[in-house]
C-alpha cells in the first residue's frame, strides 16, 4: 500500500503545481519536430519542458532508456487514475488529470526527439524503476546497475 501512496503523492504534488501553472497566461509551445501541434500549454508549464529537456540532453543513453520506463509507468498511472474516483479527486479532480497527462506527453515528447536525436529506441526493457524518481534521480545501486546506469562523477575540487 505504501507503494500506491507515493505514486498518489508524487501524482498530487505535480497536480499541485498543475494548478498553479493554470494561472500563468497561456502560450502555444512550438510545433514538436516531427511537425505535429502541441496543444498550448501554460508559461510555467513551459519552463518545465524546458528544464525537463535540459535534463534529457544530460542523461547517458541507459538513462534514457530508463526515462523512457519511467514516463510509461507515470503515464499509466494517470490513466489509472481517471477511471477511480478518489486517485483523480486525491489529484485535483478530472481537470487536474487531464492537465498533468497533457503535460506528461509534452515531456514524453521531449523524450521522443532527444532519442531519435541519439537513434535510440525505447525497449520493452523489465528492469525495476523508482515511480518516485527521474533517471537523473535514481539512487538506489540494484536500480542504477539493472539499467547500466553510471554512478554519478564526483566534483573535482
Amino acid at each position: 500500500m505504501s507503494y500506491l501512496r507515493e505514486i498518489m503523492l508524487r501524482l498530487k504534488e505535480r497536480a499541485e503545481a498543475g494548478r498553479r501553472s493554470q494561472a500563468a497566461a497561456a502560450e502555444p509551445l512550438a510545433a514538436g519536430s516531427t511537425g505535429g501541434k502541441v496543444p498550448a500549454l501554460s508559461g510555467a508549464v513551459e519552463q518545465h519542458i524546458a528544464s525537463y529537456r535540459q535534463h534529457l540532453n544530460a542523461c547517458s543513453d541507459a538513462m534514457l532508456l530508463y526515462e523512457w520506463a519511467w514516463i510509461d509507468d507515470h503515464l499509466s498511472s494517470l490513466r489509472l487514475s481517471l477511471g477511480l474516483e478518489p486517485m483523480r479527486q486525491a489529484l485535483g479532480g478530472s481537470t487536474a488529470v487531464d492537465l498533468l497527462l497533457q503535460e506528461t506527453d509534452a515531456f514524453r515528447q521531449a523524450l521522443r526527439e532527444v532519442m531519435q536525436a541519439r537513434d535510440l529506441e525505447a525497449s520493452n526493457r523489465t528492469a525495476p524503476i523508482e515511480p518516485m524518481e527521474h533517471a537523473w534521480e535514481v539512487s538506489h545501486p540494484v536500480i542504477r546497475q539493472a539499467w547500466g546506469i553510471e554512478p554519478a562523477a564526483e566534483p573535482h575540487s
